[in-house]
């Protein structure tokens, strides 16, 4: 799967890109950039998976049985 891409300029200070570019092999600077950015953006948004599961707990409990049969009666 193809993902557009946009192209930006960052600074940094100097250690950090020091850093960076030691710990990281050529060509995987962008993709470490890019997931840590993707890391930060979820802790402000909040945690999805982890809201998904507390909304998950609220729900009635119901079997397998009980879902596959709201399933064949299109209630679901």
């Amino acid at each position: 799967m193809s993902m557009n891409r946009q192209r930006i300029t960052v600074s940094l200070p100097d250690y950090l890109y020091e850093d960076l570019v030691r710990q990281m092999p050529q060509g995987r600077v962008s993709r470490f950039v890019a997931r840590a950015v993707e890391k930060e953006l979820m802790e402000l948004e909040g945690e999805p998976i982890g809201e998904f599961i507390a909304l998950r707990e609220k729900l009635p409990k119901k079997t397998k049985r009980e879902i596959i049969g709201a399933i064949r009666k299109g209630r679901i």
